[in-house]
């Protein structure tokens, strides 16, 4: 019988399936034959009607992607590192964090520790197995390639800081008591975490956000249920970057003490959001199979810009046209690697200028102008379609 990983509740429904996705992301394949050979499993959503969490119920926790070669950096666009630098120094002066001891648990390759480490002139530390050595040069911070675990009690940080980590850990539940169990009685730090946020995803219908390596599904009702019973006061919750991400301030409590945010939706509430995608979302999927059918008829050359993730969540629909050879990114860490599952190659920007696609398909709209901008300096002037 399934189980609710973020509460513990039987009242569970399926609502939406993905059959044969790759298990793997963002690794770094090097070959086709190794991208097409990575293993695929299905996918299954739940909804959980007690404290609105959702989750992949037939998710393999057996799975190791993060010691793989995972590559998950996104500090080359300027875009980001703006959004990056903004949410750093509201933080800095909302928390007074100048010269504090800084906690980041899931670094990946350091990006926001470093970042914050800079801003604040503090102690900076990441936790994560997947961090590569050399790719920060601070000296000021100290990465442990590891889990994290109460053993990491003894860095005593002032500042804890958890961003697009939470959503890849199978039993949230546990994963937060182990936070609260690292935390000293005497010590009161802030905790700020950043997720993806489901509602958007639902009401957009974006399909493309739905991959095997996240398991775990957020919006503020089930994340402030998380947080609450895990031990800590909610100080506050917002949307950002678009809406697509949920950003949630915390301490660890010290009483009772219960203060609901605007964000904070009724069961009933989700349950008609998740209603509304399960209704829609074949009209959605059958919507650009048709479009990408005609483009191949009309033998367009079509590219795909963002090789994270969501070209993997939208290409696995697909990937039966066998149309899409390349997908841009702009991380050079990224170049020659081939996408996972699919066995389209990883390109930089300047490949587009002797391919000259007739369509480029960018896969974060937020990221649109940043991405026209650099193509329009290149003269590559494609039919752009964002997602």
């Amino acid at each position: 019988m399934v189980q609710c990983r973020n509460c513990g509740s039987l009242d569970i429904g399926s609502f939406y399936s993905v059959t044969n996705a790759p298990v793997y992301s963002v690794v770094t394949v090097k070959s086709k034959a190794e991208a097409l050979a990575v293993p695929r499993k299905d996918i299954e959503l739940a909804f959980c009607s007690n404290c609105g969490f959702i989750f992949n119920s037939l998710f393999d926790v057996s799975v190791d992607y993060f010691t793989m070669g995972y590559e998950d950096q996104q500090g080359f666009s300027a875009t980001f590192m703006e959004y990056l630098t903004r949410i750093s120094k509201a933080l800095i002066e909302k928390y007074d964090l100048k010269g504090k001891r800084l906690l980041e648990i899931g670094c990946g390759k350091g990006d926001f520790i470093n970042l914050l480490t800079e801003l604040t002139g503090g102690q900076g530390i990441g936790v994560d197995p997947a961090y590569i050595d050399g790719r920060q040069k601070n000296k000021n911070v100290t990465f442990y390639k590891e889990l994290f675990s109460e053993d990491h009690r003894k860095l005593n940080p002032d500042f804890i800081c958890c961003r697009h980590t939470l959503e890849h850990v199978h039993d949230t539940r546990n994963f937060m008591r182990v936070i609260s169990q690292s935390i000293s009685s005497d010590q009161r730090p802030i905790i700020f975490f950043e997720v993806p946020q489901i509602n958007r995803i639902l009401d957009v219908l974006a399909f493309w956000d739905i991959y095997y390596e996240h398991c775990s599904y957020f919006n503020a009702t089930s994340m402030a249920y998380l947080f609450r019973n895990a031990g800590f006061d909610i100080l506050d919750m917002q949307l950002d970057y678009s809406d697509q991400y949920l950003l949630v301030e915390a301490v660890p409590a010290t009483g009772a003490r219960h203060m609901a945010f605007p964000l904070e939706e009724s069961i009933d509430v989700i349950r008609e959001r998740v209603n509304q995608f399960r209704d829609g979302i074949t009209t959605q999927l059958n919507v650009w199979r048709k479009r990408l059918e005609g483009f191949k008829k009309n033998k367009n050359k079509v590219v795909v810009w963002g090789g994270g993730s969501k070209s993997v969540g939208f290409l696995t629909q697909f990937a039966d046209l066998a149309m899409i050879d390349y997908v841009v990114d702009i991380n050079p860490n990224m170049e020659g690697n081939y996408i996972p599952g699919i066995g389209s190659r990883y390109v930089q920007p300047e490949f587009l200028k002797e391919f000259n696609p007739d369509v480029v398909i960018i896969m974060n709209g937020i990221y649109r102008n940043e991405i026209v901008r650099t193509m329009a300096d290149m003269g590559v002037t494609p039919q752009v379609f964002s997602l």
